[in-house]
């Protein structure tokens, strides 16, 4: 059963989400004097948003820690995952950061392993995705959320149950 606290974390999240879309539009419509203020407001977002995600996380790995997962919902995830992972490395953002393309093979290398159950597989890729998550960069940050966070917010909702 996914804890309150998670649940809590989960919608504090997305929250931020939100503002930050909210803020980076209207930096984009703002007067070239506003700007600078609202990057900044960004740029406080974003460390605001690593430090709830970082506890996220960490709680979500405890959670996972002792559960198992039944094999066909494994399945769903890890393909939907491997897929959120190969959308990842084609996005010129991401290209450019070797850091961040290292971080996406090892997903990708846990995710390939033959013999290995998905949930095996799954659980060791999931450890891996603060890195990714949590990494400051311009992408379409609510975009991303949407894609990559339903994916877990389904699976959780089944644990939920």
């Amino acid at each position: 059963m996914i804890s309150d606290r998670l649940s809590h974390l989960q919608s504090q999240v997305q929250g931020y989400y939100k503002q930050l879309a909210g803020r980076e539009k209207a930096k984009r419509l703002a007067r070239f004097e506003d700007k600078e203020l609202l990057q900044q407001q960004i740029d406080e977002l974003k460390e605001e948003l690593r430090s709830v995600e970082r506890d996220y996380w960490l709680r979500w790995q405890a959670e996972i820690a002792g559960l198992t997962i039944p094999e066909a919902d494994a399945e769903i995830v890890e393909s939907q995952l491997r897929q959120e992972v190969e959308f990842l490395e084609i996005e010129p953002a991401v290209q450019s950061n070797a850091e961040l393309m290292k971080v996406l093979q090892e997903i990708k290398a846990e995710l390939s392993k033959p013999g290995i159950p998905a949930a095996g597989k799954l659980k060791a890729a999931i450890p891996l995705l603060p890195g990714l998550i949590s990494y400051e960069m311009e992408l379409d940050t609510e975009g991303l959320l949407r894609r990559v966070f339903p994916t877990f917010c389904n699976f959780a909702d089944k644990i939920k149950k």
